[in-house]
């Protein structure tokens, strides 16, 4: 078998069409805010943006603020076999979500447990995806699981620092390194 070499298009919008799925806390803290400011500045660059708060499939699969009220009235119940069969739900599709994105962005607070978001970045990081994440009070507080995880270069500060280097790879002006970029020719996404 021949391997025809050629030189990625590193250009212009580079991620053009992209998809990337937002992963963090929604449970024990708000995720709103930093996913709405990501999508923004990413949806400008034409990156399709899979934000869990709200889920793009044709079938409504909700996880929302009541929603989860209403889960936490099951557990406060007993009612167990509800919330396993509704979580059960949610984690496939976002899961699935994982598995449809060229790239992942996790902003997280290292003191808050957040299970469905460690989840998502070790099912990322098992397909070697990229994955930005930032930690709240900076990259000093990452866990230390996470920094024998991936290379330090894609944890940050900020969110705005992962949106930084994003626009960097989309414009060219930074090169997307090969071994977790494994993106389609810009017609086929």
């Amino acid at each position: 078998m021949t391997f025809i070499d050629f030189k990625p298009d590193n250009g212009p919008n580079l991620l053009y069409k992209t998809r990337v799925y937002l992963v963090g806390h929604m449970q024990y803290e708000d995720g709103h805010e930093w996913r709405e400011k990501v999508q923004g500045e990413l949806n400008k660059l034409n990156i399709v943006v899979y934000n869990p708060y709200d889920k793009p499939f044709v079938k409504d699969v909700r996880e929302s603020e009541p929603e989860r009220q209403v889960m936490d009235g099951w557990m406060a119940d007993g009612d167990y076999e509800r919330v396993h069969n509704e979580m059960k739900e949610i984690r496939s599709y976002d899961l699935n979500l994982v598995d449809r994105s060229d790239f992942i962005i996790a902003h997280l607070n290292p003191k808050v447990a957040s299970w469905g978001s460690a989840e998502e970045i070790f099912t990322a990081n098992k397909m070697k995806k990229p994955i930005f994440v930032s930690i709240v009070g900076g990259k000093r507080n990452t866990p230390l699981w996470l920094m024998g995880t991936f290379p330090p270069q894609y944890i940050f500060d900020s969110v705005d620092d992962i949106i930084s280097m994003i626009k960097e790879f989309d414009s060219g002006d930074r090169e997307t390194d090969g071994g977790r970029w494994r993106l389609l020719r810009k017609e086929l996404r």
